[in-house]
Formats: structure tokens, C-alpha cells, sequence
């Protein structure tokens, strides 16, 4: 039932409306700016005898954003606003050997006195002019490159007494090109999202066992120009839209547990109907009210069927990220800088699923028989056009998605930079072989007859998991340190997960993770389903932004069957839990 709207508040409504179109950069006066400042920094920026720049990179990005949150029919806050953000990099030495993929310790974690001034995501003025551009340029610039020669001298003194064994080039130049992908403008109508927000959280008023919940609706449209010193020159726009939902709530024995939806898209329009996210809403209200009495389990390891969203969010945090080429930086003192997703650098050639499946990255592929595929884009973030690329063929890993920074086994960029470094966009697994292929009723069936032949007493169902942008943006906000899923290395929480017994029952379980979860166990999958799932989600940039000084999260898109893994471990939530309220819910009443 949507809240009653106050003069005040269609006041508001219509100001937000209003300003979230009413700035525009120019291209013209960026470009200019852009150009001028960049070949005066390459021809006259030095210091001394220290080396001089050999390629520079300039990236403009304005976010013109709108945020808005609910709480049980009513709005919690509604912000909006612009943000124009400039990043600078400045590379010295030369292509064979220059500044990059070297972590100094000291600046990653604790900064310089040169950060002072700013290069990676410079806030700058919104309106601005060709003056005040070139200003924000120049002190990026001379900040950047300062950074930059004093990390290439450390680089350089860390291998005196060191033999390097990787040898590969740290960059590759090619020739400049104009390129652009700058889509129409999208009115976004506050009032419709306001009534949209307000709707989806008055459902929990239903739901008074349910503790806490909220209900948020974001739509970012954002411009990007990008110049560098080779003459790359492209602008280009986006927009994503996501809706998600936290709620959470604990058991009689103060087991914290919750619940999460999202649905993204690249416009408001790309999200589900409004009577079928009123239903979702629903149910995982009902779903969350019947996990406070619903029993757990004792360790299992054994087969699980992961169907639906499950799926998506199992390949998208322990497998898509491997599929990314990686090239870890040297460091002073042997420091490691990024173990993560590094399993596959040097399988190229190798069997990594079973032989009837196969992996491609589609980022042109804008939808999947009318499911949107938000993770789509045309141009990445250094002005290259975005390839199509087959990764998994049969089983067998053919090549890694790549930026321009050059690895042992990708030397070249196949248009898959975003946020900072090298990520996976739309992630397509799909298979040719039908036998392989089952129906829901064959899958549970096969499912059974693993449980039989290994006499277990049950099977594992897991229809839903824990994003991790859900888990650190929403959960731990409504339950602080008390972690209602798992966290970890090879750990995915388990949202909703039943136990399946040889007489087809199905029983909902509370508080349960799968561990362990290695690349090797998708060489074990069995058999996938006819059926398939877009899943859509905010995934953790591959690269750390604290390595690449880009994004945290990328939107990203997961197109899979459903998945039967010969054998996955299950584990309970253990330790202590919080006593809960000492008095029942108001709702309630």
C-alpha cells in the first residue's frame, strides 16, 4: 500500500526530477582541455635527469545518480547528485619496463605526500570550463607523475639484487583512434521509484517476526571521457539500475539470519514488473519467517543441486573470476599483493569443467531471450572495442579475458578493462550435449540416486546465495559483526537451502554454508538443467582497487543452467550467538 504523499514531498520529488538532468559537460570544451594539458605535459613535464613520461592516460567520469531507501512503507531518505571524478595515469620508463605492476607497500596501504593533491578519482567540479579543467589536469598530472618516478626507481632498485623471472613486457602502444558509444537520454521519474520503494517494504509490515528490513532503489547514469597520449580518444555513456532488498531477523536461540533480493538492469525499465517484484519481495519474507523455526544440519559432504539465483552466485564468486588474466606485481621484500583468483594463469590448455560445457564472455549481448544481461557494454574503459571471446571450450580453457597489460600467456587486450583492470562482463555457460541436459523432475532424480549410492540420508537443494555486495553494503549494516552467512576463502553463505530426502520431501534449512569450494569441484559437475537463470549482480573487481585504484564492484552478468555437483561441502553456522529482543516485535500487536 504506497504512503500518502505530503505537498513537502512532491515538492522534493519534482526539485530531484529537475536536477538530475540539468548539468552537461561539453565534449568540445573536455577534449580541448584534454589535449592541450596532455601535450604540454608530454613535451615539457620533467624532473631533472629522472625520466620523462611515455604515455599518459586522462578519464573523466560524471555520475549523475539517484538514491533512494524505504523502510516499511514509509521513505527513509532520497539523494541525488553529481559527481565528476578525474583519473590520471602517467607512465615512465618505457613500454618493456616502466613504473606499473609494482606495489609499493608503503603507498598502497598508507599513502604519499603526493597523494595530497589527487589523481585516482579526483573529485572536481561539475560545471566546468576550459580553464578550471586544465587546472585539475595539470595538478593530477604532476602529482601522478612525481608517484610515478619515485615507484619506478624503487622498482628498478628491487631487482638489482633479484633475478626477475617473468620477463614480460609491462605495456603495449598502438595507434590512436576516435570511438564513441553515447546512448539517449533516460528520464528517470522519482515519483514512480518513490511509489515502487515505499510498495516493496510496506510488505514486511506483514511480517513481524521479521526484525529489520529496507528497500533500495539506485539508478547511475554515467559519462565517461578518456584520452591518451597515443591519441585514443572515446566518450561514451551508461546507466545501471539496481533494486535491492535486506532483511533480516533471528531465531528463538539467537541465531541471526536474513534474507536478500536485487534486480538490476541498465535502465529503470530493464527491472521486473512491479506485481512480480511485490511477489519476490514476498517471499522471501516468507521465507526468512519460516527459517526462524526451521532446523540445521550437522556437516554434510555429499552431492547439491544448485538451482536458480544459487547458481549464478556460486560461478560468479568461485569461478567467472579466474577466467580474468592477472599478472602479480612485484613488490618490495617479497610482499604478496594478490593470491586471489590466480588458479588459472597458467592453465591455459587445460580442463577445467566437464567436457560437455563451455564458457564464452558476450559483452554486446544485451539480453537473453528477453532477460537483460546488465553486465553489457560496447567500449571498455580504454577506448577498446569489447570482444566477444570464447573461454571454456568442451571442458577445456582456451584464454583469459585481458586489459592492455601484457601477461606470460595473454600478450593482448581483448576489451574486457572496467573499473581499473581487466573483468568479466556477461559470462555465458552453455552446453550442446542434450543428454546431459535434464528437466527439474530428472535433476532431483539424479540427484537421489547419487544419495543412494553413497547411502546418505539426504540430498542438498540451494535455490538461493549470499551476494558478496549484499552481504558488506546490507546485511552487516542491520547486524553488525553477527554474520548471518558464511565469509571466506572458498565459503558461499546459503540463503535458502533445503535438505531433500530419497522419498523426494523437501525441508527448509537455517544456517548453513557450503566450504571448501575449490576451481576443481566444477571439473564434477554432473549434469545442468534446460532451464537457465540471468543473474545479475555487483561483483567484486578481480584486480583490487587498491592495486588498480579503480571500482570495487562491477555490475556483472552470470547466463547458467542449473548445477549438479558430485560433491560439495555443507557446513553449520557454529560460535555464539546474540540473545534476541527481550520483547516481541510492535508489529506484532
Amino acid at each position: 500500500m504506497s504512503m500518502l504523499r505530503t505537498p513537502l514531498t512532491r515538492v522534493v520529488l519534482a526539485i530531484i526530477t529537475f536536477a538530475t538532468s540539468s548539468a552537461q559537460f561539453d565534449p568540445r570544451v573536455v577534449f580541448d582541455a584534454m589535449r592541450t594539458e596532455m601535450q604540454r605535459s608530454m613535451t615539457e613535464l620533467h624532473l631533472g635527469d629522472l625520466p620523462r613520461p611515455y604515455h599518459m592516460e586522462y578519464l573523466l567520469q560524471v555520475r549523475r545518480s539517484v538514491n533512494l531507501h524505504a523502510v516499511l512503507g514509509t521513505i527513509e531518505d532520497i539523494d541525488t547528485g553529481i559527481v565528476a571524478r578525474l583519473t590520471v595515469r602517467v607512465r615512465v620508463g618505457g613500454p618493456v619496463f616502466d613504473n606499473t605492476n609494482f606495489f609499493d607497500v608503503s603507498l598502497g596501504f598508507f599513502g604519499s605526500s603526493d597523494d595530497e593533491e589527487g589523481f585516482r578519482n579526483r573529485r572536481i567540479p561539475y560545471e566546468v570550463t576550459s580553464e578550471a579543467l586544465r587546472r585539475e589536469l595539470w595538478l593530477a598530472t604532476d602529482a601522478c607523475y612525481k608517484q610515478a618516478v619515485e615507484i619506478y626507481a624503487k622498482k628498478v632498485a628491487s631487482l638489482k639484487n633479484r633475478t626477475r623471472k617473468d620477463t614480460t613486457e609491462d605495456y603495449y602502444l598502438i595507434p590512436g583512434r576516435n570511438i564513441s558509444d553515447v546512448q539517449p537520454d533516460v528520464r528517470i521519474d522519482l515519483p514512480q521509484l518513490s511509489a515502487l520503494v515505499t510498495d516493496l517494504s510496506a510488505v514486511f509490515r506483514d511480517y513481524p517476526a521479521i526484525h529489520t528490513s529496507r528497500v533500495g532503489i539506485e539508478v547511475i547514469p554515467e559519462e565517461t571521457f578518456y584520452l591518451s597520449s597515443e591519441g585514443m580518444e572515446m566518450h561514451k555513456t551508461e546507466m545501471t539500475t539496481g533494486l535491492e532488498v535486506i532483511t533480516s531477523t533471528q531465531a528463538p536461540d539467537g541465531m541471526p539470519l536474513a534474507q536478500t533480493y536485487a534486480a538490476y538492469g541498465m535502465v529503470p525499465s530493464d527491472l521486473p514488473l512491479r506485481t512480480q517484484l511485490l511477489a519476490d519481495v514476498r517471499r522471501i519474507a516468507e521465507t526468512l519467517t519460516k527459517q526462524t523455526t526451521a532446523p540445521t544440519i550437522e556437516a554434510y559432504s555429499g552431492p547439491v543441486l544448485f538451482e536458480g539465483q544459487a547458481s549464478g552466485a556460486l560461478l560468479g564468486q568461485h569461478f567467472a573470476p579466474y577466467l580474468v588474466a592477472q599478472r602479480a606485481p612485484l613488490s618490495e621484500g617479497g610482499f604478496s599483493t594478490n593470491e586471489r583468483s590466480m588458479a588459472f594463469q597458467n592453465k591455459i590448455g587445460a580442463r577445467v569443467l566437464p567436457e560437455f560445457l563451455s564458457v564464452r564472455d558476450l559483452p554486446t549481448t544485451t539480453n537473453f531471450d528477453g532477460r537483460v544481461a546488465a553486465g553489457s557494454y560496447r567500449i571498455d574503459d580504454e577506448a577498446m572495442e569489447a570482444l566477444n571471446v570464447t573461454l571454456v571450450d568442451k571442458g577445456y580453457l582456451r584464454t583469459l579475458l585481458s586489459s592492455r597489460v601484457p601477461t606470460k600467456r595473454v600478450k593482448g587486450t581483448n576489451g574486457h578493462q572496467r573499473g581499473g583492470g581487466a573483468m568479466f562482463s556477461v559470462v555465458d555457460v552453455n552446453t550442446k550435449d542434450a543428454k546431459k541436459q535434464l528437466g527439474p523432475a530428472d535433476m532431483k532424480k539424479r540427484l537421489l540416486k547419487l544419495v543412494k549410492d553413497r547411502d546418505l540420508p539426504y540430498g542438498i537443494i540451494v535455490r538461493s546465495a549470499m551476494d558478496q555486495n549484499l552481504l558488506f553494503t546490507g546485511v552487516l549494516r542491520q547486524l553488525g559483526n553477527e554474520l548471518p552467512v558464511g565469509q571466506g576463502e572458498g565459503k558461499l553463505g546459503l540463503l535458502e537451502a533445503y535438505r531433500i530426502f530419497p522419498d523426494g520431501r523437501e525441508e527448509l534449512l537455517r544456517g548453513v554454508e557450503a566450504a571448501g569450494i575449490a576451481p576443481s569441484i566444477f571439473k564434477d559437475i554432473l549434469a545442468v538443467s534446460k532451464s537457465t537463470t540471468v543473474h545479475n549482480f555487483l561483483a567484486p573487481a578481480v584486480i583490487p582497487s587498491f592495486i588498480s585504484g579503480g571500482s570495487s564492484y562491477l555490475i556483472s552478468t552470470i547466463h547458467t543452467p542449473d548445477l549438479l555437483i558430485e560433491d560439495v561441502e555443507i557446513r553449520p553456522l557454529e560460535g555464539d550467538m546474540p540473545k534476541p529482543p527481550a520483547l516481541a516485535s510492535p508489529l506484532a500487536e
